[in-house]
């Protein structure tokens, strides 16, 4: 796999493990399953969390990177649901690591933001979190 593939698997797979949510990179899920998605937000189930993936810094001559994470999180029409969720995330992957993804070696995750996004057409709530990723990424021109 590449790094960004690898890295967005190795997070789904810890919230999976650490039972925030279901990860099936098929992406089946049943209406009451919490989902954990790579970049699409899908109509069901009510609850999601979804995972992107953006470049924030690379070095000019070393692999290290800093690649920002979007967890993107929808509950129920309550919004203390999609709150609990966001805190749930942010419970597993803030301040987390060392981890080995694939071939991705990640020093540091930690949060940077958060934000509420409101309701979706169907009245379900939103939040994004964004975290920071200290890791290496393979490159043939840098050490």
């Amino acid at each position: 796999m590449t790094y960004t593939v690898d890295l967005l698997d190795g997070l789904a797979r810890l919230l999976h493990e650490q039972g925030v949510g279901i990860y099936r990179p098929d992406g089946v899920y049943a209406a009451g399953e919490t989902a954990i998605t790579i970049a699409a937000l899908p109509p069901v189930p009510d609850r999601v969390i979804c995972l992107a993936a953006y470049p924030v810094t690379d070095s000019p001559v070393l692999t290290d990177t800093t690649t920002g994470i979007q967890a993107r999180t929808r509950a129920g029409a309550d919004p203390r649901e999609v709150d609990t969720l966001d805190d749930q995330v942010h419970e597993v992957l803030h301040a987390s690591g060392p981890h080995r993804f694939g071939a991705v070696p990640v020093q540091l995750v930690y949060r940077v933001s958060a934000a509420p996004i409101g309701a979706d057409a169907s009245g379900r709530w939103e939040r994004s979190a964004n975290f920071h990723v200290r890791a290496h990424r393979a490159h043939p021109h840098l050490e």
